[in-house]
């Protein structure tokens, strides 16, 4: 009975994890998982060699969101693509989809990817899974990019006209787009307090033109207790400029440097008043 159990130890990961034929994205080489929870599907590629970057796209999007950088990234990360549930080649329910549902799907794939360490970026709906993340597994993290999150759906968080849009999925015929904008309405605020509690590094990042106000932004800048705020110049919230974003991408493998100009300051009043 001893010999059967690495046997199915064996099968468990198979069936949990199946790998697909090799992909082309971009031109980069890749491969495409499917990945078993209790709960959902979730669709995952891997591109590149390096440092493991996980990237969680927005609402309505999908891996392929990720294949105009791929490029630009591979050659010092390597890649995770996922598709959130509900999205892309993920299954779907609907009666279980929020952001508490994906973070706890995308944290049950972080567990299975068995890395020590990953960074993150994670783009607006993706973003605030990345927060909630930052809270829920932070030692398995060591570094987050997050741009165009939100905490909250309020016109002061977002703007007003997309606040009214959001609020009307019910009027939407097409069922994808309304099950995509209803995870949106439903969204349950992120309290100050578990903000606050994301202690690894984070750049924050907005678009000065994004649909989340860059106020909003701000109070979550605020409330991180180790981040860096990057305001993108001519930047709606779909990140028009890959350069910019690479940048940023980039800067995560490099040392977090968060330098204070009261600092500086108080270093010089020293020398000078020291007598």
């Amino acid at each position: 009975m001893r010999q059967l159990y690495p046997i199915l130890f064996v099968l468990l990961i198979v069936t949990q994890v199946s790998a697909q034929e090799k992909i082309t994205s971009n031109g980069v080489e890749g491969k495409s998982f499917e990945f078993k929870t209790e709960n959902s599907i979730l669709h995952y590629e891997l591109y590149g060699n390096g440092t493991p970057l996980l990237i969680l796209h927005g609402n309505g999007g999908s891996t392929k969101s990720v294949y105009r950088l791929l490029p630009e990234l591979t050659s010092e990360f390597e890649v995770i693509a996922v598709d959130s549930p509900c999205h892309g080649q993920s299954s779907c329910n609907e009666n279980k989809l929020s952001f508490d549902f994906i973070a706890q799907e995308i944290e049950a794939l972080i567990n299975e990817l068995g890395y020590e360490e990953i960074k993150i970026w994670g783009h607006s709906d993706g973003g605030i899974v990345a927060l909630m993340l930052g809270y829920t597994v932070p030692e398995k993290i060591n570094r987050m990019l997050i741009s165009g999150a939100n905490t909250r759906l309020d016109t002061k968080a977002i703007l007003p006209e997309i606040v009214e849009l959001v609020n009307r999925y019910e009027e939407i015929s097409i069922p994808d787009l309304k099950i995509h904008v209803k995870l949106m309405a439903k969204q349950k605020p992120i309290p100050n307090s578990k903000v606050k509690e994301i202690s690894m590094p984070v750049t924050l990042m907005v678009g000065d033109r994004d649909a989340v106000q860059i106020g909003h932004t701000l109070e979550i800048f605020e409330l991180l207790p180790n981040a860096n705020l990057c305001v993108l110049p001519g930047t709606s919230h779909f990140l028009e400029n890959k350069e910019y974003v690479i940048t940023q991408l980039q800067e995560l493998n490099k040392p977090f440097n968060s330098h204070s100009t009261l600092d500086v300051v108080e270093n010089i009043a020293n020398q000078i008043f020291q007598n």
